[in-house]
């Protein structure tokens, strides 16, 4: 521990003898309860050294890392050793240390970061819907019982519309959450007036393989979804185009919508 006399309790326990087997060789379990008897304290100092890599501008070495979060490096050496094995830290081959990407993958796993991410692969297509059809683009994601959007393309008119994608909106209200909840395995549950409708438009929309939803947030601004599966037997997310009401050939613009999402699974199918 620090220079400051931080205290170790340490807890022995002795193995039992095995039946008929013998005495087994003593083992020592030490567990580091910290200063103040904390079982936390082993996680705080994990997350010191998790900070201080994060806030450094290159690798840093056993020593440096010492002396900023002031752990002792026979201690530090340990703690190194379980972070580099769990992927939070990466050892160079220099004997440093920098942060390890596996909190940074498991955050693009989820919510905006993962359609965000989605986004980026199908760009070149989602630029060509929206060359075709002069609407609002983009692709939206399941998160819970929440769409996530990204990837939005839009033009001065519908700019102010478009704003409505930028926040997360409960999958039921949008073209995109109705589509992704109808071709999943998982549905959530309704009351009885409600599983009714829904199950009357998850037919519909597996029959023809579009949803289409008014917006609950601006009146006026009406979707359309169409699945990407990539392979997969639900699909991984919806490109949705959305427009006003009044200016919006549906029909068209599903026609075009499927043919895009056409390209997308036969180009990108098992690349993303």
């Amino acid at each position: 521990m620090n220079s400051a006399g931080t205290s170790r309790v340490l807890a022995r326990a002795q193995l039992p003898r095995r039946p008929g087997r013998g005495a087994v060789t003593p083992a020592d379990t030490v567990v580091d309860v910290g200063a103040n008897g904390s079982a936390g304290a082993p996680l705080r100092k994990a997350l010191a050294v998790l900070e201080a890599l994060a806030d450094a501008s290159r690798p840093l070495t056993l020593s440096e890392l010492s002396q900023l979060i002031k752990l002792p490096k026979s201690s530090l050496h340990r703690l190194m050793r379980v972070l580099t094995d769990l992927g939070l830290a990466t050892r160079t081959e220099a004997k440093s240390y920098e942060l390890g990407d596996y909190i940074s993958r498991l955050a693009a796993s989820r919510g905006p970061a993962r359609v965000q991410s989605f986004s980026y692969s199908i760009t070149p297509y989602l630029v060509e819907l929206f060359q075709l059809t002069r609407r609002i683009v983009s692709v939206g994601m399941l998160s819970g019982l929440e769409v996530h959007h990204a990837g939005t393309l839009y033009d001065h008119d519908h700019s102010r519309l478009a704003m409505a994608l930028r926040r997360p909106v409960p999958a039921h209200c949008s073209a995109a959450g109705k589509l992704l909840l109808a071709k999943s395995i998982r549905q959530p549950q309704w009351t009885v007036t409600e599983l009714d409708r829904m199950r009357r438009e998850f037919e519909l929309i597996r029959r023809s393989g579009l949803a289409y939803a008014r917006s609950a947030h601006l009146p006026g601004l009406v979707e359309v979804a169409a699945p990407v599966h990539l392979g997969n037997a639900a699909p991984v997310a919806a490109v949705v185009v959305a427009g006003t009401v009044h200016n919006m050939d549906l029909r068209g613009v599903g026609r075009i919508l499927l043919n895009t999402v056409g390209c997308i699974e036969e180009n990108l199918a098992g690349a993303c």
